[in-house]
């Protein structure tokens, strides 16, 4: 683990966390999602009628409306009574950083801002140093692992997931019909697809989504780690001519973010015959810069689906 320095470079496999504290625990927000931080000013939000109550109402940031979504409510943590009890190795927080913060996000081409009780700052981390979450816990958690610095556990949360539950088409668009129609004209059903997405619930959906547009041959994988030993593994398999393979990768991932995976991919002199789609929340202009950088094929922003088989189609055998 090292604190924040220098940009982070394309393929190095780091992520770069912002912790913010709600109820005296420490939550990670990934840095590349944030767009700025903000002192909590009751006066720019306007009540909205049947919200649910996470969502506090209407935020108005540089001149638009944004939701503003309190995470200590989201995520269902209690009241402590010694929250604002500092421990002794924390109590320079209590003045400067422990206080209600606004943190506005940009993600899947859409702002959002989340309330949290106070910043601590900014760490780097390997994916390796990520601990996932246990599936005793289960899909439905907001938080999707841990990483530690200082003397404290960082609950690194999920912010898709999150805001799913609020905002439920922000995961995944329907298939258009449109695009259902031309699984007559494009030999979909021959295409090999592998898919790493560290979301269940994203993961599934895709799946969901492409089988029924007529993409059969899926394998899926939990992070980047696990879809790179499979190649590894299956290198004579995945360079047969008759084969069209196409990787399809998330970016935040344990273990192995997509970006890197994509890099290792790219370099293996039989394996970069795999066409590489980066499907993430994240991209924007200088992520699309990053993805050039590691010689992805293509790229597209969840949850646009329907860009994700065109591009597929592209790279169907005919």
């Amino acid at each position: 683990m090292q604190s924040h320095g220098i940009l982070l470079g394309a393929g190095t496999n780091e992520m770069e966390l912002l912790t913010v504290w709600i109820q005296g625990q420490l939550f990670g927000i990934n840095v590349a999602k944030v767009q700025s931080v903000e002192s909590f000013d009751r006066s720019l939000v306007t009540s909205m009628p049947e919200n649910p109550p996470e969502v506090l109402g209407m935020l108005l940031h540089r001149n638009r409306t944004l939701p503003l979504i309190d995470l200590q409510i989201l995520l269902k943590i209690k009241q402590n009574k010694l929250s604002n009890k500092l421990s002794p190795s924390n109590v320079e927080l209590t003045t400067t950083h422990y206080r209600d913060i606004v943190v506005v996000t940009e993600f899947n081409n859409k702002l959002n801002a989340f309330k949290v009780q106070g910043v601590n700052r900014i760490f780097r981390f390997s994916w390796s140093d990520f601990v996932p979450i246990s599936p005793v816990i289960g899909s439905g958690s907001y938080v999707v692992g841990s990483v530690y610095a200082d003397g404290h556990e960082i609950m690194v949360l999920d912010l898709e997931q999150a805001l799913s539950s609020v905002f439920p088409n922000m995961v995944l668009e329907e298939v258009s019909v449109k695009t259902m129609q031309k699984r007559e004209v494009v030999s979909r059903d021959k295409l090999n697809i592998l898919f790493a997405e560290d979301s269940s619930i994203i993961r599934k959906g895709v799946m969901r989504v492409l089988k029924e547009a007529g993409f059969i041959q899926i394998k899926d994988f939990e992070n980047g780690q696990a879809a790179l030993d499979y190649c590894l593994s299956n290198v004579d398999k995945l360079a047969t001519p008759e084969l069209s393979t196409v990787m399809i990768t998330d970016i935040e991932m344990p273990q192995m973010d997509g970006l890197t995976l994509c890099k290792i991919i790219k370099e293996h002199k039989i394996l970069n015959r795999i066409n590489v789609v980066v499907f993430s929340s994240l991209i924007n202009t200088q992520m699309i810069e990053k993805c050039k950088r590691v010689n992805a094929d293509s790229y597209v922003t969840k949850p646009e689906s329907n860009s994700l088989i065109d591009i597929l189609d592209g790279f169907c055998l005919s």
